[in-house]
């Protein structure tokens, strides 16, 4: 039996786990998130060593494919160390080889990343990449999120691995409401960090907006984003519960075992 934790941020859903001696078998992770067969997730996170920094998150998507950054997920995963009693002012956290900072003070915990990248720019089609890349479409009425972003998450011109697709409205003053399909979930989440990040970079580089900006995610909770040479993003996150799960390959172990 596996120890997991279920946490979430802004909706964003996430199963976390404690793997210091990195024996947890990657090959369950789309197993376990998968809502009617397993525990279910918008993606995992094993707690590791570094070598380079405080700690190692290693992400996955809910499709078991590695992720090189979430920013939901990072602000989850510090609200995780902080509830093991790892509880530190400011945190150094290797992420796919890069270190972040994140800093916490009574669960209130804010992400710091480099900007985005551009990766192209055309007008009313902007990718960018904030960790992973997306591509950013202002709107000003509904979208049909899961058409529409399904097409565009598979459009290879825009991005070799495909993209995360995100759909902005300009709501007021530094104020945005976003839906964002995810690659490696395939489908709308109800928060992504890193979308954020990246409406927000494009929606200031635009002169939409000014350097603070305040996100509606699709599940209401709000993410707070600021811009300069770092980008800080800060929102609500929270342990859902903890429990026991039967890890595939151990059944499959244990099957093979009663076959004899």
């Amino acid at each position: 039996m596996q120890k997991f934790h279920k946490y979430e941020g802004a909706g964003n859903d996430f199963i976390l786990l404690e793997d210091f001696d990195e024996v947890f078998p990657e090959g369950e992770v789309s197993y376990l998130c998968q809502r009617r067969l397993g525990i279910g997730a918008d993606g995992l996170i094993l707690l590791r060593r570094s070598s380079i920094a405080d700690y190692k998150m290693v992400f996955f998507n809910a499709d078991g494919s590695k992720g090189a950054m979430c920013g939901n997920g990072l602000r989850c995963f510090v609200h995780f160390l902080i509830d093991l009693g790892r509880v530190q002012p400011l945190y150094k956290i290797e992420v796919a080889k890069k270190v972040l900072t994140v800093k916490a003070k009574e669960r209130k915990i804010s992400t710091f990343f480099a900007p985005p990248t551009i990766v192209k720019w055309e007008e009313g089609l902007y990718v960018v990449d904030s960790g992973v890349p997306h591509v950013v479409l202002f709107s000003r009425g509904e979208v049909d999120v899961e058409k529409e972003g399904r097409a565009l998450r598979w459009d290879l011109s825009l991005h070799p691995e495909g993209v995360n697709v995100d759909f902005v409205q300009l709501v007021g003053k530094d104020a945005l409401v976003l839906r964002t399909y995810e690659r490696g979930v395939e489908a709308e989440t109800l928060a992504c960090g890193t979308g954020a990040v990246a409406a927000s970079f494009v929606a200031h580089r635009l002169g939409l907006t000014g350097p603070f900006i305040s996100v509606r995610t699709r599940s209401g909770d709000q993410l707070e984003v600021r811009l300069g040479r770092e980008i800080e993003l800060f929102g609500p996150s929270a342990k859902v519960y903890e429990g026991k799960v039967c890890i595939l390959s151990q059944k499959r172990t244990l099957q093979t075992a009663e076959s004899f």
